[in-house]
């Protein structure tokens, strides 16, 4: 087999692995998801999947890393849109509803097993997630130079930004009668001009 095709194969094996794995752990829990249960998922062998990870929190790194260089990517895309800061928030917000949609299971393990990795590999996650609060704080105060006025504030409206998105997935159909374009865009007018009419 030529090598670029078995290079693909091995992308595509680690990459169904990894698919499962979000759903696996999502649904139970990464302390309660078990190697035999995500072997079955992917209708292989204990023994396969060893070959593509050393070990179960080996696939939870790889799946976080995944799942954030994926939001790293979306948000750079959505903030070249345009060179107006309202275009590009407006942008943000329904990248951001898109991704959290699309890879739903991705968000629940970041959000319940991250502190389940090492320490190292912990840092390196929260590090990864820096750089997407630094995307977020640098286009707020953009929108609002004022923010600067005080240290504290940009990164406290970043965490506000994502507070509005993070737990979505406990609540929010998409399939329901708000579709995620229009929630993206109605929080991000909530987010902008605030609640009561003026």
């Amino acid at each position: 087999m030529p090598r670029t095709r078995v290079e693909a194969q091995y992308t595509a094996n680690r990459q169904r692995i990894l698919d499962e794995a979000a759903h696996l752990f999502a649904a139970k829990g990464f302390p309660r998801a078990t190697i035999v249960e995500l072997a079955k998922a992917c209708q292989c062998s204990k023994a396969l999947l060893y070959h593509y990870f050393a070990s179960k929190e080996e696939i939870l790194y790889a799946l976080l890393q995944t799942h954030l260089r994926h939001l790293r990517e979306v948000a750079e895309k959505a903030l070249a849109v345009s060179g107006e800061p309202i275009e590009q928030f407006y942008a943000l917000m329904q990248a951001n509803m898109a991704v959290y949609i699309e890879s739903r299971d991705r968000h629940v393990v970041l959000v319940s097993d991250m502190g389940h990795l090492p320490e190292a590999q912990r840092e390196d996650i929260r590090q990864m997630q820096r750089v997407l609060t630094s995307l977020v704080s640098e286009l707020l105060t953009r929108l609002n130079p004022q923010l600067l006025s005080d240290p504290r504030l940009p990164m406290l409206y970043t965490m506000m930004f994502y507070g509005v998105l993070n737990w979505t997935y406990i609540w929010y159909d998409a399939d329901g009668t708000v579709g995620p374009d229009e929630f993206a865009r109605r929080a991000a007018d909530l987010f902008l001009n605030g609640f009561a009419p003026r």
